[in-house]
């Protein structure tokens, strides 16, 4: 095989993800690399893109799912907001009942009601939330690996999140792997030196993973608060993750309106090489 040849294999759906080396790179059982001008199956591969042009036209608009997703999230920020303030009244309130002070039955009902409509209300967001962002997640991704080769497909960019272990590290191997890429594209094709935000996704990753157990210890203490101080030490665990929630939401939208300049600024720098080179 050919180092061309080598190059046409690196971008058919076919290819293994993150091997280079001509042995390795063929998924397909059984494939005997020993075509000499093309190869039957990458032919018949109607996914494949080739050419400037082909590429240029197959890139997906992302720019509006970043608005939307950034959008969902400010949403579900005001939200971690309004709890933590609500879950502070609870807490007086329950220091209240601890000194065995007088508390009616509907200020009681009044602090349950209120508790349930902005947990309803954030649930709500919060789910709303992870459909745009992960539309967002994978139409970036499918964007990358149109243009170089990445080491999962577009699909395993949304089902990562959904595995078990796995989840906990790979979608941020994925967010950093589209950083990286995308930042050295336009260093390749520009005069500019941009960095990576590696560091900002390092803690928007550290964030969410820490976020994701104090919610689930917090669950877990809820289903077992029986007693004033037990309900105390949970409101306050709520409010922390409220807190937490505010933070992480920053660093999420920040991540996102990052990645999304660098996307669109190499798509039109692509545009302009498109141009330039027609004339």
């Amino acid at each position: 095989m050919t180092n061309a040849q080598l190059e046409k294999c690196k971008q058919c759906l076919n290819r293994k993800r993150s091997v280079n080396n001509k042995e390795n790179i063929c998924n397909i059982k059984g494939k005997n690399l020993d075509f000499e001008d093309s190869c039957v199956d990458f032919i018949l591969d109607s996914n494949v893109i080739v050419g400037t042009k082909n590429k240029i036209e197959a890139i997906r608009p992302n720019l509006e799912r970043a608005k939307v997703s950034q959008a969902l999230i400010w949403i579900v920020m005001l939200l971690d907001a309004v709890s933590a303030f609500s879950s502070y009244l609870q807490y007086n309130l329950l220091l209240l009942l601890k000194n065995e002070e007088y508390v009616s039955d509907q200020v009681l009902d009044a602090n349950d009601n209120r508790e349930q409509i902005i947990a309803l209300m954030y649930l709500l967001a919060f789910v709303v939330s992870i459909v745009t962002f992960l539309r967002w997640f994978r139409r970036a991704y499918y964007n990358l690996n149109i243009r170089v080769n990445c080491s999962h497909s577009e699909g395993w960019a949304a089902g990562v999140w959904f595995v078990p272990i796995i989840s906990l590290f790979r979608p941020y191997q994925i967010m950093k792997e589209m950083d990286l890429k995308t930042t050295n594209l336009i260093n390749s094709k520009t005069n500019n030196q941009l960095k990576s935000d590696v560091t900002v996704i390092g803690l928007w990753w550290a964030l969410w993973i820490v976020s994701n157990y104090i919610g689930q210890y917090l669950f877990k203490v809820l289903s077992k608060s029986q007693t004033i101080e037990g309900f105390l030490n949970s409101t306050l665990i709520e409010i922390v993750n409220s807190i937490l929630g505010v933070v992480l939401a920053i660093v999420t939208a920040i991540t996102i309106r990052s990645y999304s300049k660098k996307e669109t600024m190499l798509e039109e720098i692509e545009k302009r090489e498109a141009r330039t080179h027609n004339l």
